[in-house]
Order: C-alpha cells, then sequence, then structure tokens
C-alpha cells in the first residue's frame, strides 16, 4: 500500500536526530541534552527489549544487564528533559547538506497504516547497531570477519528455586560444550516479568556455548525463527540444562525469550564525516569476551558529543566556522577500537578454544560458582551439585580490561609541552604507574580544601571536594597548579590572573577554572575579584599535585616557586581525557586553536 509522505516546517527542527535507542544512543541524548541542544531519538522497535543482553558494566559487585540501563537512561531522560524515545520509527534513508541532513523514516503503530516522514535536522548520529542503515548510507565499510566456529544459546527464563545465593553458576568446559546461569537480581527489570512469574528476582540469563551450538539451537528453537520462544522450545531449554549441570531439582518458569547469538568482528574505515556520524555498534562489533562491547560503545558517545556540541556552539555565535573538530572523533576513536578488537578477539580464541595452538585451558565437566562480579572465583559449591567445581572458566579480566587505560596521546587535538614528549603508548593501555601525560584519562584527587568560590555557587555548598566532583561532561575542566608558598605574591598574582583571563576566553562558558594551591600554601586566595567560573582550592592531601605533575620534570616544578614563572595549566576536555598540559597563555591559545581551527 502506499504511504503517506509528511515533511516537518523549519519551525520544528530538532538540532539532532539519533538513530537507535540502546545504551548508545541514550547516553548520547543525554550529553547532548545537558549541552542544550534539542533531540530526537528513534527506534524501529515496537516495544522495548526485554532480557538480559549484555551484562558489561559493572557496579559494586554487581553486573547490570544492558536493559536495566536503557531502562535508567530512558527514564532520566523523560524526568529531566521531557525526551522519549520513539517506538515504531524506523529510519530508511538519509541525504547530507551543507547546512543540515534531511532524514527520511517510517512511522508504524497498531491505529494506521505505515506513513513516510521526512525531516531537517542541524546532525545526524547513528546508533542502530550491527545492521546500520546509517552506515550503509555513509558507505563506510565494515570489513573483519565471523567465528562459526564459536557461539551461543542465550535464553532468558524464570527460575522459581535457585540456589540459595546470587552467584553466577557455569558448568562443563567452554571450548566444548558448557553452560552458564546468570541470576538478574535487578530492581529496574519488573517491567519483563511475566504474568505467571511477576517478580523480577526471579528471572535468569541461560547461556550455553559450544561447537554444536547450531545443534542445541536447533532441537530448542527449531529450523525456523531462530529468536522463537515457543512452549516446545521452553521444555527442550529445560531439558538441556537439566543434562549439563546435572541439576534436576532445578524448577524454571516462563520463558522470557531466547537466540542465538556468534562472534562477528568488525570495524569501519572511519566513523562518519561532516554532520552523520556513527557509534557503538554501528562502527564496531566484536566478541564478548572481556565485556568490551557497551562500555566501548558509550565512549564513542562521549568522545563524538562533547566534541559536536563544541562545533554545534561555535558555528551558533560564529566562534568557529568548521566542522574539523569533529573528524577527531574518527582519529581518536579508530585507533583505540583496533587495539580493542585485538584484545578482545586473542581472549576469544583462548576462551572458545580457537586459537592455533590448540584448545583453551582443559577444564572439567563441573559446576563452578561465581559472584556476580566476573573478577570472581570464588568456588564455593552447594551440596545439591552434581559435579565438581572446576578451576576457571575464561572471563576473568585483568587490569586492561577495566578501561582506564585508553588515551588518546599523539592526537592532532592534544597539546603536551612537557619535556620530553611523551611516548605515544597502546591507545588501549597505559599502565597505572605511568605518569599522566596529554591524552590520558584524567584521574581522582580528593581532600581538595575550597579557599574561594565561584559568584554562581552557594554559600551552604561543602568546604572540600574532588577532582570527579567538579569533572563536567558539558565543560572543559583548567587546573591551575600555582606551586608551593612564594615571595613577590603581586607577581604570582599577574601571572595566575592572566591565566585565568585567557582561560576565560573559550566561547560559550565552555571553560571552568580551578587554581590549586599546593598543601604546603597558606589558604589566601589569589583570584579575589576575578569574575568567571573559577574555583580555588587547596590540595590538603597532595593527590593532585602527585598524581598531575608527577611526569614533569623537577627542574621545571620547582621553577614554580619564582614568582615570574608561569603556573602549569592541565585541561580535562568534557570526556575526562587531558586535552592539555601547558605553561601559560600560550600553550592556553594553543590548545584553543587546536579545537576551533
Amino acid at each position: 500500500m502506499d504511504s503517506k509522505i509528511k515533511e516537518s516546517s523549519s519551525a520544528d527542527r530538532v538540532h539532532v536526530l539519533i538513530a537507535g535507542a540502546g545504551p548508545v544512543g541514550l547516553v548520547s541524548a543525554l550529553i547532548l541534552l545537558r549541552n542544550g541542544l534539542t533531540v530526537r531519538i528513534i527506534t524501529k522497535e515496537t516495544e522495548f527489549r526485554t532480557g538480559y543482553r549484555g551484562p558489561g558494566i559493572q557496579l559494586s559487585s554487581r553486573s547490570i544487564g544492558q536493559v536495566d540501563h536503557e531502562a535508567i537512561l530512558r527514564a532520566h531522560l523523560l524526568r529531566d528533559y521531557g525526551c522519549q524515545v520513539e517506538l515504531g520509527t524506523e529510519l530508511v534513508s538519509l541525504e547530507q547538506q551543507s547546512y543540515s541532513v534531511e532524514a527520511t523514516f517510517i512511522k508504524t503503530n497498531d491505529k494506521s497504516d505505515p506513513t513516510t516522514h521526512k525531516a531537517r535536522f542541524d546532525w545526524l548520529i547513528g546508533a542502530d547497531g550491527a545492521h546500520s542503515i546509517v552506515r550503509k548510507q555513509l558507505g563506510c565499510t565494515f570489513l573483519g570477519q565471523s567465528y562459526k566456529q564459536s557461539g551461543m544459546l542465550l535464553a532468558d527464563i524464570h527460575l522459581l528455586n535457585g540456589w540459595g545465593d546470587d552467584h553466577i553458576k557455569a558448568w562443563g568446559n567452554i571450548a566444548q560444550k558448557s553452560l552458564l546461569i546468570r541470576p538478574y537480581m535487578s530492581s529496574y527489570s519488573a517491567q519483563h516479568s511475566t504474568p505467571s512469574q511477576p517478580k523480577n528476582d526471579t528471572r535468569v540469563q541461560v547461556m550455553i556455548a559450544g561447537p554444536d551450538v547450531d545443534v542445541i539451537a536447533r532441537s530448542v528453537i527449531g529450523e525456523g525463527e531462530m529468536n522463537a520462544s515457543t512452549t516446545e522450545g521452553r521444555d527442550a531449554l529445560v531439558r538441556i540444562i537439566h543434562e549439563m549441570s546435572g541439576r534436576k531439582d532445578l524448577i524454571f518458569g516462563d520463558l522470557i525469550g531466547m537466540g542465538v547469538w556468534r562472534p562477528n568482528i568488525r570495524m569501519v574505515d572511519k566513523f562518519g564525516t561532516g554532520r552523520v556520524w556513527i557509534a557503538g555498534d554501528a562502527a564496531h562489533v566484536h566478541s564478548l569476551t572481556g565485556g568490551q562491547g557497551l562500555n566501548s560503545g558509550v565512549q564513542d558517545a562521549f568522545n563524538l558529543c562533547w566534541k559536536l556540541s563544541f562545533v554545534h556552539k561555535g558555528l551558533r555565535d560564529g566562534s568557529t566556522t568548521s566542522l574539523r573538530l569533529l573528524d577527531t572523533y574518527s582519529e581518536e576513536r579508530v585507533r583505540v577500537v583496533k587495539a580493542m578488537l585485538n584484545v578482545t578477539t586473542n581472549l576469544l580464541k583462548q576462551t572458545f578454544g580457537a586459537n592455533s595452538g590448540g584448545a583453551a585451558e582443559a577444564q572439567e565437566n563441573g559446576a563452578q560458582s561465581l559472584t556476580a562480579n566476573p573478577t570472581s572465583t570464588d568456588s564455593a559449591n552447594p551440596s545439591n551439585d552434581k559435579k565438581k567445581p572446576v578451576k576457571e572458566f575464561g572471563f576473568t579480566r585483568g587490569f586492561e580490561l577495566r578501561m582506564f587505560g585508553i588515551n588518546y596521546r599523539g592526537s592532532s587535538i592534544v597539546v603536551d609541552e612537557v619535556d620530553p614528549p611523551a611516548v605515544v603508548l597502546d591507545p588501549y593501555k597505559v599502565s597505572p604507574d605511568e605518569p599522566v601525560r596529554g591524552g590520558d584519562r584524567a584521574p581522582q584527587a580528593v581532600g581538595l580544601q575550597i579557599i574561594r568560590r565561584s559568584a554562581n555557587n552557594i554559600d551552604d555548598a561543602p568546604s572540600t571536594t574532588t577532582l570527579f566532583d567538579v569533572f563536567d561532561t558539558t565543560k572543559h575542566t583548567a587546573l591551575v597548579f600555582v606551586g608551593p608558598p612564594i615571595e613577590g605574591l603581586t607577581s604570582s598574582l599577574e601571572a595566575v590572573q592572566e591565566v585565568v583571563k585567557s582561560l576565560g576566553g573559550y566561547p560559550l562558558e565552555t571553560m571552568r577554572i580551578m587554581v590549586v594551591h599546593s598543601q604546603d600554601t597558606t589558604s589566601q586566595s589569589l583570584v579575589d575579584g576575578l569574575d568567571g567560573e573559577v574555583l580555588e582550592v587547596k590540595d590538603t592531601e597532595g593527590h593532585a599535585y602527585t598524581t598531575y605533575l608527577r611526569g614533569i620534570a623537577q627542574s621545571e616544578l620547582s621553577a614554580l616557586d619564582a614568582g615570574q614563572k608561569r603556573p602549569v595549566v592541565i585541561i580535562v576536555r568534557p570526556d575526562g581525557h587531558v586535552g592539555a598540559m601547558v605553561r601559560g597563555v600560550e600553550g592556553i591559545e594553543k590548545y584553543k586553536r587546536s579545537l576551533l581551527a
């Protein structure tokens, strides 16, 4: 049937269209809205997803599933910004122009025929998954490989009696045939209960892996739809669980859903161009080993959206006429994602026995009990388990996989004036013992006693703060280290004021300033009377100086004692990475030019 076509007027124009309402799309929307841009977020799905899906984010030794993250983010967007995900709205094509993007999408619902709409936006972000229409419309390559010898049957089902704790349980050899059951234990997932099992704490995720996963899948799901959830499929799944675990005492309820997952390792050659960009699975897909997928997609969103917001504001006020800053999104993230794919692919080969050297580490066909934190190796085994525990299941994560070492050293917009120049290391791993340099993740520092607040701070605010409390996803944060107590306060005051004035010249209030005194200094403000968002603190425990100035030669650090010497300025980007390590006004202006060029 012919669909009706509607086109929005300029009065209805929204700044950014986001295609895809998974964690990457939702986080992108949140960052953009915080920056004052308007957002429309759409998904072709007619209802929100059910099932545990990726459990990659960890908090307080609890794995939080993707479905729960999505629910939290949707609620936050609606409550704080009135932004609601549009279900049943599928992007079908786009046309990029000099000053806008025209998008065509089909909207469906239960009450009327599909309607084709057209609308113009300033920007478009494709967070629409591995089969991304945005990526295809951009013409990006998506090269890589599939691992047909590895795969998993994934299912979500209610477990009515459990085993007495909230630990993950695993049986078998993952390189041959294995079973893992992960309890949900989440207060945000009651929406996915079923009529006969309404309690959300009875749901579990089931993973069955092995080379014969196709045989298992056909016996459970059948030859047809690979995401079917039938009564026959539910009964077949329960039989396989009982056989593999030896736990016929486990009582299962309704099946929520199931399907087959296979590792597919691919990435694009570029993350977009001009006014159209992609992020998350639309740009890169990989093995679940290492748990890097959701986290990597969210990092894409942060890297892209602070830059897009900065450019958008600059175009509006005339401080920039260029989109060049957005090109550094590809420059910075491609290097990181390539390194991440190498890490997760090697883990895949080791875990599933796909490496050239032979099978993965041998494991006995037994049951392993793990806490919900995958780094745990608790081997407690309830007495009613029929198999003895295995030593290792293959998901242990080291420091590298916590992603604290991801860095953008060598980026064209990172300014690092420390001598000697920083070594450009693996973009995926900087040792925690390595001194902080330009492009690195900005670490925490606590115990900062507030000496002077900016004019817009409330009087009853706390007397101490931390760097993570000060950092802002909508602004750069400049840390101005003024050094130990010095003589010639007037000269020092002039140097600090000159730096603060230069930092205040960043466009559209995109910079906040923190003057940091050493722990030995007197608690006397150097910037009283200056306008702008300036916070002045004393590093009472020495964390900030020790952490951030460790990479600066001792001779340079001691030079801060002289009143005529310029302060060290470290500028932290909205995505939490160090954008600049410079001395005085010249370095500050150099960094600003790199953003506005």
